[in-house]
Parts: C-alpha cells; sequence; structure tokens
C-alpha cells in the first residue's frame, strides 16, 4: 500500500488547534487542504486559546497553493486574534518560505510542544 500524496489532520488540544500536512501540498491537493485548514482555523478561533499551530514537518513539496493557503490565514488571525504558529524542519519547506519572505511573517518552531506553548 502507497502512502497518501497529501493528508491533513486536526488535533484539538486544550491551548491549541495543531494541523498537521502530510504529503505534497499542491494544485491537486489544494481543495483538501483548504478545507481542512478552514475547519482548522474555525476551530482555533472558536478555542480558549486561539492559537493554531500548522505542522509542515512531513510536507515533502510545497507549491504557490500552499504558500497562498499559509499568507490567507496569517492575514484573517489579525481580525479574529488567532495566533498562527508553524511546525517546520525540511529544507524544502523552510527555503520556500524563506525565498517567498514568508518566513518573516510566522513564528517558526521545530516541534509542536514548542510551538503551543509559544
Amino acid at each position: 500500500m502507497t502512502a497518501p500524496a497529501f493528508l491533513g489532520t486536526i488535533t484539538r488540544r486544550e491551548s491549541a488547534v495543531v494541523l498537521a500536512f502530510t504529503g505534497e501540498l499542491d494544485l491537486a491537493t489544494a481543495p483538501e487542504a483548504r478545507t481542512v485548514a478552514t475547519q482548522a482555523y474555525e476551530d482555533a478561533a472558536a478555542g480558549a486559546g486561539k492559537r493554531l499551530v500548522i505542522d509542515l514537518r512531513a510536507v515533502t513539496f510545497l507549491a504557490s497553493v500552499g504558500l497562498e493557503l499559509l499568507a490567507d490565514h496569517r492575514s484573517r488571525a489579525g481580525d479574529t486574534g488567532v495566533t498562527i504558529a508553524l511546525v517546520a524542519t525540511s529544507r524544502t519547506v523552510t527555503r520556500v518560505l524563506e525565498v517567498t519572505g514568508l518566513n518573516a511573517q510566522f513564528t517558526t518552531y521545530a516541534d509542536v510542544e514548542t510551538a503551543i506553548a509559544g
């Protein structure tokens, strides 16, 4: 059995909502990614901690639609008081964030627990 090309999972914690993406975040997977990201964002906005942690450690490819998704949720965050933190360790993801300047828009952590703690 082969691994799925993309998977987005939401885990609700007491002080944060964790959205973990696995696989390729590209044009083909963008609709599913948007759906799960919107749900995670809404869960975070309704929660006590108002914190959304997006775990990108298992992302193997990050296309422009994935960057757009991150930027869209970042701009929404200011209106609702949600804090968004990224978890990214692979050069595949961190390099794209650096080149596009999105790394300056987010605080990035090496692991989920540290990102939740903020």
